[in-house]
């Protein structure tokens, strides 16, 4: 490449137009994608409001007059500095003011998004924090930390110039949402501003001994509640004189029951002594005797004379005695068995009234035990009492100085303030983002711009060669001629016009031929030379391949040329069949060969309607001569050599020393021999024919072939001047043709 070449080398218009053109894609890729991203963040996101409040600045009283309140025309005042204005805004976006924004307005509570597309993100992006927060690449802030954060993000604090106003602007979803925190921080930055200005008088003080007593006050009632708690203290003196009657009544009690038991112990006693000495029925004295006793003893009586009598008459052996005996016998068991359980009941009755009067006289001992706690806790009692009635008095005395400290500095910050709200926040009801109209057209703007310089990146930064030009900028070969790309194949054979007044050739590969071509049987590659008048326009583009190959046949007679692709599918094997028929239609006294060479993409016997065997392979490889493996064509001065069969105990053909004696007979009988192979740099035996070729032409595919391959390729054969130029195919011209002839 020549340097000097490169720097003079100045980017015309039209070149201007076929990068753009050329890259068309790239441009309206990036213009629809920015198009589409932009409008779906307008139709799909939710709105954005913001909300303004002003806050003014007023000159702030002279010292000596703040407390004086002078008449207007004898004020004196400090000027507003600018040192002012910044000292407010640092007290706006303090963090202790946001703070009681936060904590007034609860605004840890987060704002659900209404829109799904802001819904879908925020569902995106919290697995994607919990995840960072669980590996350690982030902290998870307090809610009002973030509420705190989120606050100061969105809010924007900066003063007027020119004036003494503070403009506050906060911006989100929710326009009363916004509203009320815009009006609520000015509101407390008003009483925070006037609370840090104020001058320190005894309101604090006050307050904190107000606070301390406060404490002490709370203290005190709880030791005295936990004190009556424990101890079971209502009001001592009501408890004394109720615990007094208590055991007024309760000793009555024990003494009557006292009495009680005396008295049954007495009468016990007596009865057991008369049973004791007599034992006979009527023992028992009256006071104690029962119905049955009394029933049995009135029984007993008339039986116990009739037995005396019954004796006195009859012997005790007698039936009439002994029916007698038995009533008594059975009246006396009766007797003694109502005696005892009636001694019994009388026991029992005596043991209630000791255990009533046992836990008589203990509830007495206990009630003498209480009243005398309770005059012992008199003391403590009544000590607790007047410290209750004294912390009360306290905190009452100095909650009433703290008030009127209060009153007191009200009054001065009154005089002394020097801000004040000159204009509330009102609800909007036009959202600041997204304005479509808007958006859409800086889309298309901004969209147009960037596509426009991705477009110029990428051709730039595209290595693969577009033009004639590129190829002489970049490669050490000369350009012998280029083809158009087939899709610019205008009706009747017509193509775009060239730059330079050159006329393009159609492409050379797969296009379909006329209705009426027969030369080209399925799997062939297109013969438009069979009938060049049909195509004058690809013609063009191959004949100054023809007049180069003249004009080095001049010093070097008969020539063998290699024809091979840069890559695959560059067209080689397209370029050797019609130019080969050119060279026929042209040099009619003359012998042209086309050799099949391609191992890897064998096409000349289709495309000729040939038979692939015998070929190339099968003449260095059996015995067999040059004749028998020439093929003829729709020309009578071009005859094909296809390649033949492969003998598979052969791996590289082209190294046989038969190879060199195929070139040394084709030479003396033909005066042109066109060699297709493959891709040079794919394969190694196209790298061995180019070693005994007479010279190179390499075929290159626009839009694909990076000049590097090309470069290769050239260090390949050093300082050989074996490549004799190189093919530029399927080029193509991008501009419109409308366009294309206006400028």
């Amino acid at each position: 490449m020549n340097e000097s070449q490169e720097q003079a080398r100045r980017i015309s218009f039209r070149d201007l137009l076929t990068i753009f053109f050329s890259k068309s894609h790239v441009f309206l890729g990036i213009l629809i994608t920015i198009i589409v991203v932009t409008l779906g963040v307008a139709f799909f996101t939710d709105p954005i409001y913001q909300v303004t409040g002003n806050i003014l600045v007023k000159p702030l009283l002279e010292q000596s007059v703040k407390l004086m309140a002078p008449p207007a025309t004898q004020m004196s005042t400090q000027p507003v500095k600018v040192q002012d204005i910044t000292s407010e805004v640092s007290i706006l976006e303090s963090p202790q003011l946001l703070s009681m924004v936060v904590k007034e307005l609860d605004l840890t509570k987060e704002e659900k998004p209404k829109n799904f597309l802001s819904r879908a993100a925020l569902y995106l992006l919290a697995p994607v924090n919990r995840l960072m927060v669980a590996w350690g690449l982030s902290v998870q802030p307090s809610p009002e930390d973030q509420a705190l954060f989120a606050l100061k993000k969105k809010l924007d604090i900066k003063p007027v110039p020119l004036s003494n106003v503070i403009e506050i602007s906060l911006t989100g979803n929710s326009p009363e949402r916004i509203t009320k925190i815009v009006n609520t921080l000015m509101q407390d930055y008003v009483e925070y501003h006037v609370s840090l200005y104020r001058p320190k008088g005894a309101r604090g003080f006050y307050a904190a001994q107000a606070e301390l007593f406060a404490q002490n006050l709370k203290q005190a009632e709880s030791d005295l509640e936990k004190f009556k708690k424990e101890w079971a203290i209502i009001e001592i003196s009501a408890q004394n004189d109720a615990n007094i009657e208590l055991l007024r009544m309760l000793r009555e009690n024990l003494a009557l029951v006292q009495a009680n038991i005396s008295d049954r112990q007495t009468k016990i006693g007596v009865q057991k002594r008369n049973l004791a000495r007599t034992g006979e029925v009527g023992a028992i004295t009256k006071d104690m005797q029962s119905g049955i006793l009394e029933e049995l003893i009135r029984e007993m009586g008339p039986l116990l004379i009739d037995r005396e009598r019954i004796a006195a008459l009859y012997q005790k052996s007698s039936l009439k005695y002994q029916s007698l005996n038995r009533q008594v016998e059975e009246i006396q068991k009766g007797y003694s068995k109502q005696t005892k359980d009636l001694l019994q009941g009388s026991a029992l009755d005596l043991n209630g009234l000791n255990s009533y009067a046992a836990v008589l006289g203990k509830h007495v001992s206990e009630i003498e035990r209480k009243s005398l706690l309770l005059s012992e806790k008199q003391v403590d009692y009544d000590r607790l009492l007047r410290e209750l009635k004294q912390q009360e008095k306290n905190y009452l005395l100095y909650l009433n100085k703290t008030e009127e400290a209060r009153i007191e500095e009200q009054q001065h910050s009154s005089r002394a303030a020097n801000v004040i709200v000159s204009s509330w926040g009102k609800v909007p009801s036009v959202p600041v983002f997204p304005k479509k109209l808007l958006m859409g057209f800086l889309s298309l703007v901004i969209g147009s711009l960037v596509g426009l310089a991705g477009a110029f990146t990428a051709y730039y930064m595209d290595h693969t060669v577009k033009t004639p030009e590129d190829i002489s900028r970049t490669c050490q070969s000369p350009v012998l001629t280029f083809i158009a790309d087939q899709t610019q194949i205008m009706p009747g054979g017509g193509l775009h016009p060239t730059p330079g007044g050159k006329s393009p050739a159609s492409s050379i590969s797969q296009l379909p031929l006329g209705s009426g071509h027969t030369s080209r049987p399925a799997g062939g590659v297109p013969l438009w030379m069979a009938e060049p008048l049909r195509y004058p326009e690809i013609l063009e583009s191959f004949r100054p391949l023809k007049a180069h190959l003249q004009y080095l046949a001049k010093s070097r007679h008969p020539m063998v040329t290699q024809i091979t692709g840069a890559n695959r599918h560059a067209g080689a094997s397209t370029t050797a069949s019609n130019l080969a028929l050119v060279l026929a239609w042209d040099l009619v006294d003359h012998r042209i060969l086309l050799v099949d060479g391609n191992l890897a993409d064998p096409s000349a016997h289709q495309t000729f309607g040939l038979s692939r065997e015998p070929g190339l392979l099968n003449y260095l490889t059996e015995e067999m001569d040059l004749q028998q493996v020439v093929q003829p064509t729709m020309r009578p001065n071009l005859e094909v050599i296809a390649i033949g069969k492969r003998a598979t105990q052969i791996l590289s053909p082209f190294d046989l020393i038969k190879f060199s004696t195929f070139l040394e007979e084709v030479r003396t009988r033909y005066d042109f021999v066109l060699f297709d192979s493959a891709p040079i740099l794919g394969s190694s035996d196209s790298l061995t024919i180019s070693t005994k070729i007479d010279g190179v032409l390499l075929v290159a595919e626009a839009n694909h072939t990076h000049y590097e391959i090309i470069n290769s390729i050239e260090n390949h054969f050093h300082d050989s001047t074996k490549v004799l130029g190189i093919i530029l195919n399927k080029r193509r011209f991008v501009i419109p043709k409308i366009l294309y002839n206006i400028i």
